[in-house]
């Protein structure tokens, strides 16, 4: 009987040790928590004489983290991220926004768009934490499922039974090219104006290969593929060195070419393809505050 309420009391040191390493003072850690400064004070003191060692050290009215606080700092964070995610589960849809979002993403989508996304969330909601990370898309859905992130953003469906997908934007594609390439001065492209050029490509893996090489095939176009990579951040960025054209999603281009001088993109008549983006959750996560949120920022971003 006994055990519960030791476990609850201990979950309150941790966020009275989580808030004060945040905000740097008991006071702000009594406001952020909504409790008295002495309240505060006393579980810092409990939680040194609980553990044998200072936690913060007192110096002209500061307060500043010891080292052993700071080797703590991130269990604390991952726990009450955990506490809060697994108190939003319970409160399905009714709870509000998750305080740390943990994000996966293709590589081309955690390079070019989650940083613009993360600083658009970041303007909504300024007190909220991120944790990113990209893996290939086996290991995305099995860290969706088992809740190690909350979303995924991807140009494919990420099929499980756990998940929900849902297509939040599609990109045509273009082709990007030095400014000097023989092509770069001709605004409106064919694809027959592709024949005998140099080229690189995705790989075998992607759809959009396939389709582009049917495409190829109907209007009798060769090219000469001479890279191919399943990421289109880094295939544009060997545009240049290899003398060739990439295409790529019109949303990632214009966010890499914003900063790479000497490229530009043309929209091709004749490839009338398209990359989409899409975002999947667990099913609890359908329709809740967080979800709305991603959702929106990244179409935001997106449309930029």
């Amino acid at each position: 009987m006994n055990s519960n309420p030791a476990r609850i009391r201990r979950l309150k040191h941790i966020e009275a040790f989580s808030a004060v390493i945040a905000t740097g003072s008991i006071s702000a850690a009594a406001r952020q928590l909504g409790v008295s400064q002495p309240a505060v004070s006393q579980l810092i003191k409990a939680l040194e004489d609980a553990l044998g060692a200072p936690l913060f050290v007192r110096r002209n009215g500061a307060i500043f983290p010891t080292a052993r606080a700071e080797v703590l700092r991130e269990d604390a964070v991952d726990l009450l991220a955990q506490l809060d995610r697994f108190q939003a589960q319970l409160n399905h849809k009714s709870t509000g926004i998750l305080s740390t979002i943990r994000l996966s993403a293709s590589v081309s989508i955690m390079t070019e768009l989650l940083p613009a996304l993360v600083e658009e969330l970041t303007q909504q909601k300024p007190d909220t934490k991120f944790y990113v990370s990209s893996v290939p898309l086996s290991a995305m859905v099995s860290s969706l499922v088992q809740g190690h992130v909350d979303f995924a953003l991807h140009s494919r469906v990420l099929d499980h039974p756990g998940l929900h997908n849902e297509k939040l934007f599609e990109s045509p594609q273009v082709a990007i090219m030095a400014d000097d390439h023989p092509l770069a001065s001709i605004e409106s492209l064919n694809i027959s104006d592709l024949n005998g050029c140099r080229f690189i490509s995705s790989t075998k893996s992607d759809p959009s290969y396939h389709a582009f090489n049917a495409l190829c095939r109907q209007a009798g176009v060769s090219v000469d593929t001479v890279f191919q990579s399943p990421f289109s951040n880094l295939a544009i960025q060997m545009v240049q060195p290899m003398r060739a054209i990439a295409f790529s999603s019109e949303v990632i281009a214009r966010s890499m070419l914003a900063r790479a001088p000497g490229l530009v993109f043309r929209r091709v008549d004749g490839v009338e393809l398209r990359t989409p983006i899409y975002m999947a959750g667990a099913q609890w996560q359908k329709g809740t505050e967080t979800e709305q949120l991603v959702k929106d920022g990244m179409r935001r971003v997106c449309t930029v």
